[in-house]
């Protein structure tokens, strides 16, 4: 009954798109301009792809990636710490593991956890824009696509410039960031590095981040343009109870080292695109912040410690022709992780970097194969890709994946869309081998499949835009970490079907020459058929059932504006309370955010503010969130 609600609710959209008025000049849509360049990620003509650009980034009183991505419907942000230090992001009551996430195009999905995808090594000041799939996307994507992708897209500016920030506020919350961007007809460089710290907002929620980040192209006149990216990031951050409430002295160090090169080449009807790239992520974990507290444990000897690496390529061609547009592409990549807790043991030891006297013990390595074949074909206003994907490796077999999209466009500023398309997802590393004193691994984990299926449709005349999308996503073999009531431990396993139906909606007009200048809303509504009978669900049966969120963006005076953000969350499933031990239903709660901005022509000033209603509140077990914090700061650009 509630799915039939779903769908005449998206069928009562289509037909307000049937009668929009719409002016009769041409305007390029804003979904359009996503499908230049080389960070495309999906054919955006059938589905939606939801775009967060530039100043929407500015205007919003955030700090980190994932504190963007907390408003977006249909997106749910689980933090453990503030600013970026540690989220768990997922899609349409996926789990995290369940995402892929592209760093200007290039796939840096972390094969050990889902836990380490938002290491990305940029700064949230670099991020010119972010790309957002929701539902599958195996069959262009390849594999962990299962239930969404993110693509985070750094600037390439055309002019030279050099800008500098810095803002401090609550808990002791310092920010430094230098920028430079240098280009002519022929290069482009980018550079940034910053640095940010907090004395946390309770005891052991401190940290330190830095990151530097460099990316350079080359355009040519006839063998294409050539892009080479190259990051650091390290976060050291104080993980109280992240992983287990028993233990609250946690610590992290993480190091986050990348590169890619891209080549993309059109000539006639041909396109040509390839990539290479590797990411390697340093992990120290401490149970016990400097072995504090270790001694009275006789089984706690040493840290956690882990190094994966990850190397890849892929080579993509494309032909249009009368009939269409025709992708072929292979994609190659080797995941790799030395530990002293996950994979099989070796008979060589391997000296674990930037640690005296420590060794790696065990290890794991998979290859993955994907070749990929789509093809897509606009006739007058209706729209077609079908296509699919092979993906081959030794333990887990061989998985296709497939599926189809359909639109019509009924005038030029709507659109309607049908989808269904199916994905796999591997077991992570440490949903694998991981052993602890609170976990059990299983080595015999299985893949996870799912079959998608969407009906949506977007308006966008020039003043407004309203959106709406239902779903129902056939889930089978989920692997989650369970536990049962009379047990201490949590162990790795493959579910029964979790099946998932949803439906998501957001609105936003458009002023001009008034004092408000945009005014905004989205709400997204999940439900998965499969409870948690008896046992504590840690992951995947934890899911932002209702998500409502208002946006207000309006002008104070001359150069001083203001944008307000008031979202509503409500979460099924519980948690284990730390006071009592007793499984705790989650609490919907409200947070409401502002920043006042002034825009100079070369100096703004801005101060942010977060959690207004001082809310007392958690995203993941019982781990309290902060507060109201303030935070104040000036960006300075010299052209």
């Amino acid at each position: 009954m509630k799915l039939k609600i779903y769908f005449l609710t998206i069928a009562i959209c289509v037909l307000a798109s049937l009668k929009a008025e719409v002016p009769t000049e041409d305007v390029e849509l804003n979904e359009l301009e996503v499908s230049a360049g080389r960070t495309k990620m999906y054919s955006n003509l059938g589905r939606i792809i939801g775009v967060i650009d530039k100043l929407e980034i500015e205007k919003n009183a955030v700090r980190s990636i994932d504190d963007l991505l907390d408003y977006v419907a249909g997106v749910d942000v689980r933090q453990r710490g503030m600013y970026g230090v540690q989220s768990d992001v997922s899609i349409r009551g996926g789990s995290f593991d369940q995402i892929l996430v592209l760093l200007n195009g290039v796939n840096i999905t972390d094969p050990q956890t889902g836990h380490y995808n938002l290491d990305i090594p940029i700064d949230l000041a670099d991020v010119s824009r972010v790309e957002i799939l929701q539902g599958s996307a195996a069959r262009v994507l390849g594999p962990n696509a299962f239930s969404g992708a993110i693509n985070i897209i750094t600037d390439e500016k055309e002019e030279k410039n050099v800008s500098i920030q810095t803002s401090a506020g609550s808990y002791g919350y310092l920010s430094n960031i230098i920028s430079g961007n240098y280009s002519d007809e022929k290069i482009s460089t980018f550079g940034s590095v910053s640095h940010k710290r907090s004395d946390g907002y309770i005891d052991n929620t401190d940290f330190t981040i830095a990151s530097a980040y460099l990316q350079n192209s080359l355009r040519t006149e006839k063998a294409g343009k050539f892009s080479l990216q190259m990051a650091y990031q390290q976060k050291s951050f104080g993980a109280n109870s992240f992983y287990s409430e028993k233990f609250p002295n946690q610590f992290e160090h993480t190091k986050t080292m990348f590169s890619a090169l891209d080549w993309n080449l059109k000539s006639g009807s041909w396109s040509f695109n390839s990539q290479a790239y590797w990411r390697r992520h340093h992990d120290r974990f401490e149970l016990f912040r400097n072995f504090e507290g270790a001694e009275k444990i006789s089984w706690y000897t040493d840290h956690n410690y882990h190094q994966t690496d990850i190397t890849g390529g892929k080579l993509g061609t494309s032909l249009s022709w009368k009939f269409g547009k025709t992708t072929l592409g292979l994609d190659v990549r080797n995941e790799h992780i030395f530990s002293t807790v996950l994979g099989e043991d070796i008979t060589k030891s391997k000296k674990i970097p930037f640690e005296e006297d420590k060794t790696f013990t065990k290890e794991a390595n998979r290859l993955l194969s994907t070749v990929f074949l789509d093809h897509s074909l606009v006739l007058g206003k209706w729209y077609a890709s079908v296509g699919a994907a092979l993906t081959q490796n030794k333990q887990f077999g061989t998985h296709v994946n497939g599926g189809a999209d359909l639109a019509y466009r009924p005038t030029a500023y709507s659109r309607i869309f049908v989808a269904a398309n199916s994905a796999v997802r591997l077991p992570t590393f440490t949903d694998l081998y991981y052993q602890s004193a609170v976990q059990i691994s299983n080595p015999n984990l299985q893949p996870e499949k799912s079959t998608t299926f969407e009906l949506g449709t977007k308006i966008n005349p020039i003043s407004w835009t309203l959106t709406a999308s239902a779903f129902y996503r056939l889930g089978n073999n989920i692997i989650d970490w369970v536990k049962m009531p009379d047990a201490e431990k949590w162990e790795s396993r493959n579910l029964t079907n979790v099946n998932a139906v949803g439906f998501e909606t957001s609105g936003e007009y458009r002023f001009t020459n008034s004092f408000i200048q945009s005014i905004g809303a989205n709400y997204s509504f999940l439900n998965l058929d499969k409870k948690a009978e008896g046992y504590d669900s840690k992951y995947a049966l934890d899911y932002l059932k209702h998500k409502l969120v208002f946006n207000l963006n309006h002008s104070i005076w001359s150069k001083l504006s203001m944008h307000w953000n008031l979202a509503m969350f409500d979460r099924a499933g519980n948690y284990t309370d730390f006071t009592n031990n007793e499984l705790t239903d989650y609490s919907p709660y409200w947070m409401l955010n502002s920043k006042l901005i002034w825009k100079g022509n070369q100096m703004t000033l801005f101060t942010e503010a977060n959690n207004i209603l001082n809310q007392e509140y958690v995203e993941f077990g019982g781990i309290k969130q902060p507060k109201i914090n303030i935070n104040a700061g000036i960006k300075i650009a010299l052209n």
